[in-house]
């Protein structure tokens, strides 16, 4: 598990949650320590948990790279045979001939965060010992999921067992975020249902997946995907209240905000007046604590919402100076500028960021955007043929492109564009078709 140091951790333990109250004597009896051994007399060791008759389930980085692998339970030893891993999902299935330990009950997929869940394995070799907490988060992974509880998990848990309050497996505990034991993920009860179908050996590679990413790359990559912006708030809440002093805390709640907050809007529910105060109050929190492009580039863009152009600049500004070769910052300065209708440099801007960025399409609608307020034109024309090259599907494009060839009077070409949105969007087609129809009595201006 990808934590911190041992000493610091404890300090997090106190004071302990209180004892849950489930069939605690139940799950213990069906949780183990699973022990390998590395090069040179080292030994790794997790945990793993009972889910059928002699066989294990348990996280495939607990394993990785051993050999005699082993569980334990009290003063018993059983010899591991056979293994069944899915790396891409951190899953490893341990046969156990002649375990006598029990096969727990698998629990039904949870809806909705809030239960009362419990983890138990062998945190530091010792245990079974059990953590209470709540499922805080069901975090979409591709098609699959991910539950996120606040239960204490500790080097050592890795693999052991998240149970509902009647003894039920969730999942396995898998990975902690490296700055808090409570922030934690584990992988479903469903996934280890399909990796009893297997062969023995190494199985198909989920590519889409990809939990051998731990930590923040996993979370970052999580947080792109809409479904999780609820989650992602509430776990960056939990973080920056553990640890206020973390600068990557503050990013990751003013990210969640700033989320949250264009997820409202596209709602048409108006919560970013309240939404992107915050978040920006984040990304200032966290650049109290290091300066540093990613989060100069996250407050523009929130600036940048509210109309606030000028401190919008400023913040881009100190992005580049910590990289000047910072693709979105100059793309985003850009939009700055442009939305303050200064579009000369807007354009400037733009121009900067597409030399390190040449296949972003909404870029290029920018700059050609600029160039017709500046009466540029033929250059707007070359702009928005390069940018439907790289979007050559979305109507509206299309037709701000033939609109633009009929204000220059290429007649013959912007029919050809009709003839396309014909096909494409008629409603815009007519909207074409009637600018030709003007221009026919109209001289073009260039």
């Amino acid at each position: 598990m990808i934590l911190p140091g041992w000493a610091f951790l404890l300090l997090m333990q106190t004071p302990p949650a209180p004892e849950p109250a489930i069939p605690l004597a139940k799950v213990r009896a069906s949780v183990l320590m699973v022990h390998g051994h590395l090069s040179r007399g080292r030994v790794q060791q997790g945990s793993g948990v009972v889910i059928a008759p002699f066989l294990v389930a348990t996280n495939a980085h607990v394993v990785e790279g051993t050999r005699d692998i082993s569980v334990k339970q009290g003063g018993t030893t059983w010899t591991v045979t056979e293994v069944r891993v899915d790396r891409s999902r951190d899953l490893c299935l341990l046969t156990v001939p002649g375990l006598t330990a029990p096969p727990v009950e698998a629990a039904p997929e949870p809806s909705a965060p809030g239960q009362t869940v419990v983890v138990v394995g062998f945190p530091g070799g010792q245990g079974p010992i059990a953590s209470q907490g709540r499922l805080r988060g069901i975090w979409c992974h591709g098609a699959y999921r991910l539950l996120q509880s606040d239960a204490i998990t500790l080097p050592g848990n890795s693999g052991g067992g998240l149970f509902d309050e009647s003894g039920r497996l969730l999942g396995l505990t898998t990975l902690t975020f490296a700055p808090s034991p409570r922030l934690n993920f584990s992988v479903p009860v469903a996934w280890i249902q399909e990796l009893e179908n297997q062969p023995v050996g190494e199985v198909g590679v989920h590519t889409d997946l990809g939990l051998e990413n731990h930590g923040s790359e996993l979370l970052e990559k999580l947080a792109q995907d809409p479904r999780n912006w609820p989650a992602w708030e509430v776990a960056a809440r939990q973080w920056v209240r553990e640890l206020p002093k973390d600068e990557n805390a503050w990013l990751a709640l003013g990210l969640a905000l700033d989320l949250s907050a264009r997820a409202s809007a596209a709602r048409g529910e108006g919560a970013s007046t309240k939404l992107l105060p915050e978040a920006i109050e984040a990304y200032r929190r966290s650049l109290s604590l290091r300066k540093d492009a990613k989060t100069w580039n996250n407050l523009g863009v929130s600036l940048d919402l509210l109309n606030h152009f000028e401190e919008a600049e400023v913040a881009f500004a100190e992005a580049l100076a910590l990289d000047p070769s910072y693709p979105l910052a100059w793309l985003n300065l850009g939009c700055a500028r442009m939305n303050a209708r200064r579009f000369k440099e807007a354009a400037e801007a733009l121009h900067r960021g597409l030399t390190f960025r040449p296949d972003d399409a909404d870029a290029w609608l920018r700059l050609a955007h600029c160039q017709s307020m500046l009466g540029q034109r033929e250059a707007a024309l070359v702009t928005m043929t390069i940018a439907l090259r790289y979007r050559p599907l979305v109507s509206e494009h299309w037709l701000d492109f033939g609109l633009l060839l009929v204000a220059l009077g290429r007649l013959e070409e912007a029919r050809e564009v009709h003839t396309k949105l014909m096909v494409m969007n008629p409603d815009q087609a007519a909207r074409l078709q009637a600018s030709l129809l003007r221009a026919q009595t109209v001289k073009p201006k260039r």
